[in-house]
């Protein structure tokens, strides 16, 4: 009598999207570090009287990397989000609010720095 339920073993598109998953927060996270740093900087009151200079630009050539960062994580984890909705066929499949998560963070992230 064979016990091993057929569900449990994974294939290689589940695998692949989890693999995708994982790279679309490693690229975010990237982004979140990119935008850190890249940003201008605030102009605190303790800064303005200690006379230290401000940056009020972003740095050159980091905005349109983070975005094609950000554009490019969304539709990962976009298309990695359809790939797992046509997939699960059962109710007690992943919903994938991993994925969803991201996608927006990524679509709100963007909108924050294109304003």
């Amino acid at each position: 009598m064979n016990t091993e339920r057929r569900h449990m073993v994974a294939d290689p598109l589940s695998s692949l999207i989890r693999i995708v998953n994982l790279l679309c927060w490693a690229l975010f996270f990237t982004a979140l570090l990119l935008f850190h740093y890249a940003r201008p900087e605030i102009d605190y009151g303790l800064l303005r009287y200690m006379q230290v200079d401000v940056r009020e630009d972003w740095l050159t050539g980091t905005k349109p990397l983070l975005y094609i960062i950000l554009m490019v994580c969304s539709m990962m984890s976009l298309a990695a989000f359809s790939l797992l909705r046509q997939r699960s066929r059962r109710s007690e499949d992943s919903r994938g609010y991993n994925l969803l998560g991201i996608t927006l963070f990524s679509i709100a992230l963007l909108l924050i720095i294109s304003l």
